[in-house]
């Protein structure tokens, strides 16, 4: 049996359905393909359109499902939808009553529209949305009895559900309404922070750095603990109750102080409390002590480690796809008869990097400005540039699926140095000092240098223990608290960068590489290997590897006169008339969700250029120059920030090389 699952919202990238949608609607748009109970590929719509945390319905994602499996949607047997349809329904009235143009249109035959009417109306099915994250859980743990909690922002009615799973079944055991929402505990929280809606893993990494006691009692007074597992929160009323209490909100640009520091620990804190209350009780109530996590608070590797470390459960197994991304596998799974055999090992379900050849192609394109040499053996090659200090790009396989890179998609450096942690945050992720990078261990190895909580971390889901006798050795990935997000690889399951952590190990005595994920902090991770040259040539990063080829820069001053200036696929370019003043220029992301759209000034000459250009021409064909250094500098500036693409001419026709 053959079953697309999908998670997204109704919107595409080239038709708001539904005008006006919040960025956290439906959020994390996926898809994934499943065949008698066997995953073959799965993808999160942003890899594709480049869209971090796009809701738009995931067109291209369920295209490179069908390329992998060789189908057409003809083919496919069901299709399985995140959410309950009467819901769905329910949803789509309500956005009527704002839109009295918009049509009279269920859920089932706006999806089957989407999908050009090539599947049976009768085939779409529609899994709960909790359901579908504890599917996705349950099948992949490996444990054939086991509790499942998922927890998240909101499902339908629900933001907590608790299942009694065995033999393949899952039973409801217990449920919080969505008014109680942990999910939005943390968002409302992470919002007072001066942080933004999907920030709130920031506030996670900003937490040890504070002291709760601070704002113990303002943050208890939220709430009250019940008996068995129940507890008492008002997610609508905790703003109110935050600024009754004195807590100013921080605004964006306002430097973190301690008492921001102190904030983020009694919030993290709060969250941990009311989820040990909650999984003991229920461990208690159900005698189980096998414990799968998903949803999206699941993704709290902290709050994952206090459990784990709490010792109240002999195993636990968080998704690696916790997220609305994950959804979408687990809407296959609700559907899709059988169990998955065994635990999942690795995430590597999305696109492949290609083969050498292709990525010599591409490479030779860009000869201009890259040298690449093919590699005999290109884990040893690169083990020895990172022994010598060198911060590289891996590009490997296929690509994973969810949030963390976990060896396909991921940045490595050597993990003793703190100033690599500096160095990578400061020029190449562009991104807040005090967030910390995650070690990749070998798994032979990993209890010498981590407490590893009786877990089985193969995903970076649990922050747990660093060794006191390893912290400092282990400068770049061990938290202020002395904990790391560890990743255990294993030998047998993902070989190259097993391969790769071992000749690193062999050269400095240390077989831990720091891994943090292949991408700037304005895009999603890479996906192709156009997208690893991009952001190598766009970041600090000093070399890349992709497939068998090491890539290293040709010049320290990057020259645009040779390249294509065009748009990037969600953005578009228009006159802006102000009240008063000449007629401007400006970019627009005009896929995005309203509230989330970027917009940039863009002057007459660099305007004139990407007209001039026409998606063929080079930059320095199209200005004069006199204007090129200025127009180059602007180009580039728009380019690092992916509002607009720079790309060898020999590229063009295929949009940049994906």
């Amino acid at each position: 049996m053959l079953v697309l699952g999908i998670s997204g919202s109704f919107n595409t990238e080239d038709e708001q359905w539904i005008t006006g949608l919040p960025r956290g609607f439906f959020h994390d748009s996926a898809a994934a393909i499943v065949e008698d109970g066997r995953v073959l590929f799965a993808a999160e719509e942003e890899r594709l359109s480049r869209v971090k945390h796009t809701h738009a319905f995931p067109l291209r994602a369920i295209q490179a499902c069908l390329r992998h499996r060789a189908v057409s949607l003809r083919d496919i047997d069901e299709v399985a939808f995140f959410f309950d349809e009467t819901f769905l329904d329910h949803e789509l009235s309500t956005f009527r009553l704002g839109r009295p143009d918009l049509a009279e249109v269920g859920a089932r035959a706006r999806i089957g529209t989407l999908l050009d009417g090539e599947v049976d109306p009768e085939r779409i099915n529609f899994v709960p949305h909790h359901v579908a994250h504890a599917a996705a859980t349950y099948r992949e743990s490996g444990f054939d009895q086991a509790l499942v909690l998922v927890m998240d922002s909101s499902g339908e009615a629900e933001s907590v559900s608790a299942f009694r799973a065995g033999d393949g079944e899952l039973a409801l055991e217990h449920q919080v309404p969505t008014a109680a929402s942990l999910g939005q505990l943390y968002f409302r929280g992470t919002r007072f922070l001066g942080f933004r809606l999907f920030d709130e893993y920031k506030v996670m990494g900003l937490a040890p750095y504070g002291d709760p006691t601070r704002y113990r009692k303002v943050l208890s007074g939220l709430y009250e603990l019940g008996p068995d597992a129940t507890y008492q929160f008002d997610a609508e009323g905790m703003d109110e109750r935050l600024l009754r209490a004195g807590i100013r909100p921080r605004r964006q640009d306002e430097p973190l102080g301690a008492d921001h520091r102190d904030f983020a620990a009694a919030l993290q804190e709060t969250l941990e409390t009311i989820v040990g209350h909650v999984a003991g009780g229920l461990m208690a109530r159900t005698g189980q002590r096998n414990l799968c996590l998903s949803g999206g608070v699941a993704q709290n590797c902290t709050m994952n480690g206090r459990l784990a470390s709490s010792g109240r459960f002999s195993d636990i197994f968080v998704h690696p796809a916790s997220h609305d991304g994950g959804a979408a596998l687990g809407a296959a799974f609700g559907r899709a008869p059988g169990r998955q055999g065994g635990r999942r090992r690795r995430t590597d379900l999305g696109t492949d990097i290609g083969s050498d050849a292709d990525i010599g192609r591409l490479l030779d394109a860009w000869g201009d400005h890259v040298t690449a040499e093919l590699q005999d053996d290109i884990a040893d090659a690169v083990a020895g540039q990172l022994a010598a200090g060198l911060v590289v790009g891996w590009a490997q396989g296929r690509a994973e699926f969810g949030p963390r890179a976990l060896g396909h998609r991921s940045i490595v450096a050597d993990p003793r140095p703190a100033a690599n942690r500096d160095r990578i945050n400061r020029i190449i992720k562009q991104r807040e000092s005090f967030r910390p990078f995650a070690p990749a261990v070998l798994a032979e190895r990993a209890n010498d240098y981590f407490q590893l909580a009786g877990v089985e971390p193969d995903f970076m889901t649990f922050a747990l223990t660093v060794r006191a006798r390893h912290r400092e050795l282990l400068g770049a990935v061990t938290h202020v608290d002395g904990s790391a997000r560890v990743q255990v690889v294993r030998r047998d399951v993902d070989h190259l960068f097993w391969r790769l952590i071992d000749r690193f190990g062999a050269r400095t005595g240390t077989p831990v590489l720091l891994n943090t994920s292949f991408n700037s902090n304005t895009e999603p991770i890479v996906d192709s290997a156009a997208d690893a040259v991009r952001c190598f040539l766009t970041t600090g990063l000093d070399q890349v590897a992709i497939g068998s080829y090491l890539v290293s820069r040709k010049a320290l001053v990057f020259d645009a006169s040779t390249l294509v200036p065009v748009l990037t696929p969600t953005v578009a370019m228009r006159i802006r008339r102000p009240p008063r003043g000449p007629e401007e220029w400006e970019l627009h992301e005009w896929s995005h969700p309203t509230d989330s759209a970027r917009t940039a000034r863009l002057s007459t000459a660099a305007a004139g250029a990407i007209i001039e250009a026409a998606g063929h021409r080079r930059l320095g064909d199209c200005v004069t120059s006199d204007s090129l250094p200025e127009v180059e500098a602007e180009l580039i500036s728009l380019w690092h920030s992916r509002l607009v693409d720079l790309v060898p001419a020999g590229l063009c026709a295929t949009e940049g090389g994906n």
